[in-house]
């Protein structure tokens, strides 16, 4: 009798082994694939041990906040020059899976920005963008490569400035962009780097009262600019005008040069039935042919 129960136990021992080792070939597999997708795991360890994630379900949708657990320097660059990735975008439009540890997802920029909107976007591909867009998480941090097609680049968002190249040829319009805004994107170079100022007084925002830089030679200025910016050119008019006891000594150069250079006035239109027409006939109505220079009026 004992012997027969001892048998039994034996036996019991055996099947119950054999229904473990069944048991766990049956459940290993399905630990794995829990590992390796969230959407069945049963286990948060199983899921911490996992070395390999793969894209999750939409049950299950990773949000910004699951992101940067792990990639923490991402959301500063973001906040700080992100521009519409900072608010238009998710990381999971951009990063569309998360692919084992060593594979980045990088997306291309024609997912978003579409070469047919615009022609900045029709440039080339994500390597070209890359050019100036270094870091995709800070867009606005632009560093600009010294290219020979950086113009072109430049003029699909600023094509103010190329058109006033073209109108306005200058030594400014034979350069490349990069020699005034050569590392960063803003950044203006000083015009006395290159050129000498008119007078010892001058500093760089007084260029710019009569120079725009992409069309220096058209030359622009508001009715109250004083004389002695108009004098750093033209020295000896501005001695003598400065000098006079007639009426237009007292006045700025640009009441009567006014607003272009060089603009040149008639004097009829400040001086009207000044003299006879008897005595305008008989000098043709050159009043220069008397009052010989208008800075100066002693006849």
């Amino acid at each position: 009798m004992i012997r027969k129960a001892s048998l039994n136990d034996s036996a019991a021992r055996i099947i119950c082994f054999f229904l473990v080792v069944t048991l766990w070939a049956s459940v290993l597999p399905l630990s794995v694939e829990a590992a390796q997708n969230p959407a069945v795991a049963g286990s948060a360890r199983l899921q911490a041990a996992a070395k390999k994630i793969l894209a999750l379900d939409s049950a299950h949708k990773l949000l910004n906040t699951d992101c940067i657990k792990c990639h923490t320097s991402e959301p500063a660059d973001i906040k700080r020059a992100g521009g519409k990735h900072r608010t238009a975008v998710t990381c999971l439009d951009c990063h569309i899976q998360h692919l084992p540890s060593g594979v980045k997802t990088i997306p291309q920029c024609s997912m978003c920005h579409d070469p047919s909107a615009q022609a900045h976007f029709a440039l080339g591909t994500r390597s070209v963008c890359l050019k100036c867009h270094r870091n995709p998480h800070t867009p606005l941090v632009i560093t600009i490569p010294n290219k020979h097609w950086v113009n072109k680049a430049c003029e699909t968002c600023h094509p103010e400035k190329g058109k006033e190249f073209k109108e306005y040829p200058s030594k400014h319009s034979q350069k490349n962009c990069t020699f005034c805004h050569p590392k960063k994107h803003k950044r203006i170079k000083r015009c006395l780097q290159c050129h000498k100022p008119h007078a010892p007084f001058m500093v760089f925002k007084d260029c710019l009262r009569c120079h725009k830089p992409h069309s220096p030679l058209n030359i622009h200025y508001a009715g109250n600019i004083p004389n002695k910016y108009c004098g750093a050119c033209h020295t000896d008019i501005f001695k003598l005008l400065s000098k006079s006891k007639a009426k237009h000594g007292k006045f700025k150069c640009a009441f009567c040069h006014k607003n272009k250079h060089p603009t040149v006035p008639k004097c009829q239109d400040c001086h009207q039935n000044i003299h006879s027409e008897s005595i305008l006939s008989r000098f043709n109505n050159n009043c220069l042919k008397c009052h010989r220079d208008p800075h100066n009026l002693l006849i």
